[in-house]
């Protein structure tokens, strides 16, 4: 899990593969594909989102070269092993560590504070350092400094996402793969029985939603 200034990257991400669909009132395969159909149709999504992913990754990289001047104010360190920093000019990021759900909702309050500029990225700096350790606890450190005190983003870099630590799809363990040709659920004896739908329940959520 990469964040580049609170924005999720999909550097290193997969593409899960899915089994052909089910019909849940028989439990055969459903009849829109054949095996060689959906099977064609998930690798082609697949080579697609491998050349999203490439692009993904060198945007991080070219990212990381953009701002290997910043200077360092804030390192979090997550059971030990570094996994995101903070700088100057709004340069941050992370490797396997989650916090743009946090940085989205920090900007949105500071920005309705009326802060703006260095104000705005201090509020939200602080703001996701509260929030992550509240999230981790015990396993997060963070490690301050002010500005010029803790070297630079490209001296972070090597530790953050050199060697094995890159988020290329070789450094992850992969998805196993599928048995195209395996039985369906009813061929294999392993169908429980057809979905019960109950079709006044769910038309009574759906009135209810809608006046919600």
């Amino acid at each position: 899990m990469v964040n580049i200034q609170g924005q999720f990257s999909l550097a290193g991400a997969q593409m899960l593969l899915l089994p052909r669909p089910i019909d849940g009132q028989t439990g055969e395969y459903t009849t829109k594909y054949t095996a060689e159909e959906w099977k064609e149709r998930m690798l082609t999504r697949q080579a697609e989102f491998k050349e999203i992913r490439k692009t993904a990754e060198s945007n991080l990289s070219n990212w990381l070269d953009d701002n290997s001047d910043a200077q360092v104010t804030r390192a979090y360190y997550l059971d030990g092993e570094l996994t995101a920093v903070f700088g100057t000019d709004n340069a941050n990021v992370s490797n396997d560590m989650s916090y743009g759900f946090e940085y989205g909702i920090a900007k949105s309050e500071g920005e309705q504070r009326g802060l703006t500029g260095d104000e705005l990225t201090k509020y939200v700096e602080n703001r996701i350092e509260f929030e992550l350790k509240r999230k981790y606890g015990d396993r997060l450190e963070v490690r301050e400094g002010s500005a010029g005190t803790m070297g630079t983003v490209g001296d972070y870099r090597e530790e953050l996402f050199g060697g094995e630590r890159w988020p290329s799809l070789e450094n992850f363990p992969q998805h196993p793969e599928i048995d195209w040709n395996a039985p369906s659920p009813k061929e294999a004896g392993t169908w429980k029985g057809p979905i019960e739908l109950n079709t006044t329940a769910f038309l009574a959520m759906r009135e209810q939603a809608k006046n919600a």
